[in-house]
């Protein structure tokens, strides 16, 4: 081993700040250099001197209160910057993921939208998944099943009963992911139990999303 990455495995081993370091490594070459000039060879430098665990271990002993604090300010610096950043990863990721209003404009009616949705509950009601799965997304065509579906018209109530009218539907635009799609919302009254259909669209009006409570 030479003597530069002797030297660094020492410094690296150090508890203490960059310009403290830096004196140490300094040092550090500047002795083995003047003990090299005296015919020592590397070698017996290092086996004289000690592993580098060692010698950085002795210098941590050495080191001031102020350096030590220094140190410590230094470390808690660069942790408290990395957990900054990973927040404001996390809080882009968030903000891009959840979903942000934006006008629907002139290029969907109110109607074009009702009847849109009446043709989605008609189709749950009726169990025809397959007709749903033609009209929806591909994200979400796997999770169109009657058994999917039946797990959570369950969770909500055993016996439904039939429907018994449709209320108003209604209807915001919103960007989610950096793509545009259609919410609505509309509660539906069945005979023992009342369910709100969450339902959002894409811009083409294939169903991209569907919620019940």
């Amino acid at each position: 081993m030479d003597a530069e990455r002797y030297v660094n495995d020492i410094v690296r081993k150090i508890k203490c700040t960059g310009a403290r370091k830096k004196e140490i490594r300094n040092q550090l070459l500047s002795d083995i250099a003047a003990r090299r000039e005296q015919g020592e060879s590397m070698e017996q430098i290092m086996e004289s001197m000690g592993s580098a665990r060692e010698i950085a271990e002795a210098f941590c002993q050495d080191l001031s209160d102020a350096d030590k604090r220094a140190f410590r300010r230094r470390r808690i610096g660069v942790i408290a910057g990395a957990v900054i950043m990973a927040l404001a990863v996390l809080a882009a990721c968030i903000w891009w993921i959840l979903p942000k209003p934006a006008a629907l404009g002139d290029d969907f009616s109110e109607e074009e939208i009702t009847a849109r949705i009446e043709n989605v509950v008609d189709l749950l009601d009726e169990n025809d998944f397959a007709a749903l799965q033609e009209i929806s997304v591909d994200k979400i065509r796997s999770a169109l099943t009657k058994e999917t579906i039946d797990k959570v018209r369950q969770d909500i109530s055993d016996d439904w009963g039939s429907r018994q009218s449709l209320g108003r539907v209604y209807a915001q635009g919103a960007r989610q992911c950096g793509k545009f799609i259609i919410v609505t919302q509309v509660d539906a009254i069945y005979e023992n139990v009342s369910v709100v259909y969450t339902i959002s669209f894409d811009r083409e009006l294939r169903l991209a999303g569907l919620y019940m409570r």
